[in-house]
């Protein structure tokens, strides 16, 4: 890892900080895309689709985690993820929005945390 004095943390680190930025970015809209269906049979088809983009979104979020080192801020954000994947999977298997508006409240969080953390590593 190339860093010189002046760089907290290197060009690849904040690639990858822009990388979760844009995944959580996306997932959030998704996610508010799908609170905003009234009519649930005439969208199947969007639900279905945008229900599979969250969760694969999560699966690639979760996979990023150290959840070895990365110790109660790792452990958390999993937990998050599986909250998100779980509310979305309510959808898609029982047409229970319920759940989505507190995942929809979770990934405006993450997103606006890591916009911040993205920001500060530009």
């Amino acid at each position: 890892m190339e860093k010189n004095e002046n760089t907290l943390i290197s060009s690849k680190q904040k690639k990858a900080v822009k990388v979760v930025e844009k995944l959580l970015t996306a997932m959030h809209h998704d996610i508010k895309d799908l609170n905003k269906i009234e009519d649930i049979e005439d969208n199947l088809e969007t639900i279905q689709k945008k229900a599979v983009r969250i969760s694969k979104i999560c699966i690639v979020l979760q996979n990023s985690l150290d959840l070895k080192h990365g110790g109660e801020v790792a452990s958390n954000l999993n937990h998050l993820y599986q909250h998100i994947r779980f509310s979305v999977a309510r959808v898609t298997d029982d047409k229970d929005f319920s759940y989505l508006k507190s995942a929809e409240k979770v990934t405006a969080e993450l997103t606006d945390g890591w916009s911040k953390i993205s920001t500060a590593a530009a």
